[in-house]
């Protein structure tokens, strides 16, 4: 790729961000609501993005109204708006992206009481992350993005010791694979370890099939970040090695991923690693979950 391709597609991506961007102020109320607020959790991320395109005003009414309205005396994230999905799986991603924002904003009030909450998700022996507050035994399921997102929240607040529990968690799933050529099993408990046999209709929810459009295929992409962005923070080459694992699992899958957003955060892994690498191999992956984004906007 020339460098006059490269200045074009980046001149695309920033005219996206924008346009993004302007699409998710317009939604956002004086007060820093964006809704309807008692229907659900829509806006967990927004004030990480909001920080990253430099809208400061709208990203700190966000977390204001966070603060005022969904942040319990104990730091868990929660009040106005229901948990849906994240009272059934997945229970901490919330917590963990809105810390980040909280963290590149400064906002200290957010961030020190959501720190020992997102703290507890983990179990302190495996060092995944529980689906659910209800079952934090030895047969609560443990989930991979979760996972990931909780290693890198921790990385950012200096938990270097939580993320390395939870990078070696990663290490213990992906070696429990019984073949990456076809899918990625990502679920796992302390009793059962990998789960491997799980009935039909669930199947998407633990197994990530190379071959089928409607997957978690996010799930190399997020680990890859993670893993890449422990290796920065370590220095530890296994960390890095881990992360080109997982990120090829993401970029052989079929071409099928493309037909849903599930395949969003690939762009993510393989970004982090040609920044460290420059492996060219991440740089067009990059480039093509770019244009892949602005196509779809």
């Amino acid at each position: 790729m020339s460098q006059m391709d490269l200045a074009v597609r980046t001149k695309h991506y920033r005219r996206g961000c924008r346009r993004g961007t302007d699409w998710l102020l317009k939604q956002m109320k004086e007060n820093g609501a964006v809704g309807p607020v008692e229907e659900r959790l829509y806006y967990y991320r927004l004030p990480w993005t909001l920080a990253l395109m430099g809208e400061v005003s709208a990203a700190n009414r966000a977390l204001d109204w966070v603060r005022d309205h969904m942040q319990s005396d104990s730091g868990a994230f929660e009040g106005t708006s229901p948990q849906g999905i994240f009272d059934e799986r997945y229970g901490s991603y919330p917590l963990a992206c809105l810390l980040i924002g909280a963290v590149l904003m400064q906002r200290f009030d957010v961030v020190y009481p959501g720190i020992p909450s997102l703290l507890a998700w983990q179990d302190p022996e495996s060092g995944g992350v529980y689906n659910t507050r209800r079952d934090m035994t030895e047969t609560g399921e443990q989930e991979l993005f979760p996972t990931a997102q909780y290693g890198m929240t921790m990385i950012l607040v200096n938990q270097i010791d939580e993320a390395v529990l939870a990078g070696k968690w990663m290490k213990r799933v992906w070696e429990s694979q019984p073949d990456t050529s076809e899918r990625l099993h990502h679920v796992y408990t302390r009793s059962s370890g990998l789960i491997t046999d799980v009935p039909t209709p669930q199947d998407s929810l633990y197994i990530t099939r190379k071959t089928d459009p409607w997957q978690h295929h996010f799930n190399g992409g997020i680990a890859a970040a993670f893993l890449s962005n422990l290796y920065m923070a370590t220095k530890d080459g296994e960390w890095l090695d881990l992360a080109r694992e997982y990120q090829a699992f993401s970029m052989t899958s079929d071409p099928v991923q493309f037909q849903s957003m599930q395949t969003c955060k690939s762009g993510w892994g393989s970004g982090l690693l040609y920044a460290i690498t420059r492996d060219k191999a991440y740089y067009y992956w990059t480039t093509r979950l770019g244009d892949w984004f602005v196509s779809h906007q």
